[in-house]
């Protein structure tokens, strides 16, 4: 997607399902605010998912602009970082709590992966690639993960890591494919890129088979950031007048805008609940702006 990254002003919104929903775009719902405020050290950084059970991890930078992870559930803040490691970014977490990022090891160029799971620590490594460079970016309760694999040998495609045994898959006719997100039911969502070509499209996999998300109004920059238990995919798209938010349910779009930046809503999360994860961008002059997040409806999907 084409960048207008700004300073950063986070939100999270809570957007309830409108069984009525007819049109192919619905209108911009109203809902109620909340507010949540992150306790110290958290003094830059930002959210990046929200499970079911309403936990939101993400990563900060501390007064040293050393990155840790944080888990932020039932008001409680906790950071932490992979043992040994020099910074610690998280990406993702699943819904029975499975954390998944990337860490930094003093000395060592190469970037490393982790899981925490039961509370415990563990590298992620794909069998067949021992050399490869790639990325994790999503994780579904059954420990699933995916991400990006690329090498000298293969072109830059996505990958599953399930039971121990990598599968790699590519969207038809694109030179990079890049999962973003799996669900519980293994549907995976993300974006590719053919060369030569000023789009950068999204796609969902299920099933097997692939297709294309397009909310309507889009030039051609769709995002798909995370896919639900319940199957809605959201993102962002841009248009002629900015960048909007959408929710894909059942074949049908809604634009989601952030209240107070109807231009630069950018979604980052949803769970079973519809409970949404929102950056929405603005000018500052005090830098991140991550102490609070604020919470509101703003659409029926």
């Amino acid at each position: 997607m084409r960048s207008h990254r700004k300073i950063v002003c986070l939100l999270m919104s809570v957007c309830f399902i409108a069984a009525t929903a007819t049109s192919v775009l619905a209108q911009t719902g109203k809902c109620g605010f909340q507010t949540l405020t992150f306790p110290p050290p958290a003094t830059g950084g930002g959210p990046v998912a929200l499970n079911d059970s309403g936990a939101i991890v993400g990563s900060y930078g501390d007064a040293k602009n050393v990155s840790h992870g944080f888990l932020l559930f039932q008001g409680r803040l906790t950071s932490f970082m992979f043992p040994g490691s020099s910074s610690t970014n998280v990406n993702d977490i699943s819904r029975n709590g499975i954390i998944v990022g990337d860490y930094s090891i003093a000395g060592d160029p190469k970037q490393h992966h982790f899981m925490v799971h039961s509370g415990g620590f563990h590298e992620i490594t794909l069998p067949g690639h021992p050399n490869a460079d790639f990325t994790v970016t999503g994780v579904n309760a059954n420990g699933d993960v995916v991400g990006v694999l690329d090498s000298d040998t293969l072109p830059t495609i996505g990958y599953l890591l399930h039971n121990g045994k990598v599968t790699t898959f590519s969207f038809p006719g694109a030179d990079i494919t890049l999962p973003t997100s799996i669900n519980d039911e293994g549907v995976i969502v993300g974006g590719y890129l053919i060369l030569f070509v000023n789009e950068n499209p999204s796609f969902m996999l299920k099933d097997g088979v692939f297709s294309n998300i397009e909310p309507p109004g889009n030039d051609g920059f769709v995002s798909a950031t995370k896919v639900s238990n319940s199957g809605v995919v959201v993102g962002s798209y841009e248009a002629f007048d900015g960048t909007h938010g959408y929710a894909l349910k059942n074949g049908t779009y809604t634009k989601i805008d952030a209240p107070g930046f109807p231009r630069e809503t950018l979604i980052q999360a949803v769970n079973k609940f519809d409970n949404v994860l929102i950056q929405a961008e603005h000018s500052t002059q005090q830098g991140i702006n991550f102490v609070e997040l604020k919470g509101f409806c703003s659409a029926a999907f």
